[in-house]
């Protein structure tokens, strides 16, 4: 905090080195007239130091996150606040999701997200931004979606899309199957609502924070969820580093 006037302002404003802290007003005007600015000055410096130091927190909260005071730039300079998906899944194969993403910009002019995709999949109804590229690779497709004028730093951006897969390619079936993501980006919440129609499986779970080796995991190892409608949710928290959760089931 003592390397930029802000964090000094912010500082002297807490009162942590004074002997009588008195109102924050009080300190504030007190540290004006010693550097020699107004009281709207130095306002202004704390703001902009409770800025940076909200976006240091945000980025540095995820376990593994380097301690030192630089700011740690996540994979894809993006803190996502909150990811909500609704996966369709009839007969057995997945059909389509709706996805929603509030992200957190962690560096100035990030002008688009990628989505990528280990089955082939399309994208359509997009919100809060343009789909610009899709890509398909030896292990996927990559999406890239374009907002409307690139994100400030600490500048937050909701965006959606509808997912399907082409009828030319529907998914294969097995006897067991997942909806979840891995999360390279850190990720504070991210709910999941699956909707099965026709085939209903026998056992549904929740799976956290797992490996893509180990992902989907087993039953008793996980949440069990029991469908309702033939709909079931799972929310997760602070998820991070690549590391995968979802929901999974088996039909037999």
């Amino acid at each position: 905090m003592h390397d930029t006037e802000g964090g000094r302002a912010l500082w002297a404003a807490y009162g942590i080195d004074a002997s009588e802290p008195g109102l924050l007003k009080e300190r504030r005007a007190a540290y004006a007239e010693t550097v020699g600015r107004s009281a709207d000055t130095v306002l202004d410096w704390e703001e902009q130091a409770v800025h940076e130091l909200a976006l240091r927190l945000l980025s540095a909260f995820y376990a593994g996150a380097p301690t030192p005071a630089q700011l740690p730039i996540p994979h894809g300079g993006y803190l996502l606040s909150s990811l909500e998906v609704v996966c369709v899944i009839q007969d057995r194969r997945f059909v389509e999701s709706r996805q929603a993403r509030t992200v957190i910009s962690l560096v100035d002019g990030a002008p688009h997200f990628t989505y990528g995709t280990y089955s082939p999949t399309e994208l359509s109804q997009i919100e809060g931004g343009t789909l610009a590229l899709s890509k398909r690779m030896p292990g996927g497709v990559l999406h890239r979606i374009d907002f409307p004028e690139p994100l400030r730093r600490g500048q937050m951006h909701r965006f959606s899309f509808r997912e399907k897969v082409p009828e030319a390619e529907p998914e294969p079936v097995g006897d067991q199957d997942f909806s979840g993501q891995s999360f390279e980006s850190p990720t504070l919440r991210y709910r999941v609502l699956v909707h099965f129609i026709g085939d209903q499986p026998v056992v549904v779970w929740g799976y956290d924070k797992l490996t893509r080796i180990e992902r989907p995991g087993e039953p008793n190892d996980g949440i069990l969820l029991k469908p309702i409608d033939g709909r079931v949710s799972a929310e997760f928290a602070d998820l991070y580093g690549g590391l995968c959760a979802g929901v999974a089931w088996r039909w037999t």
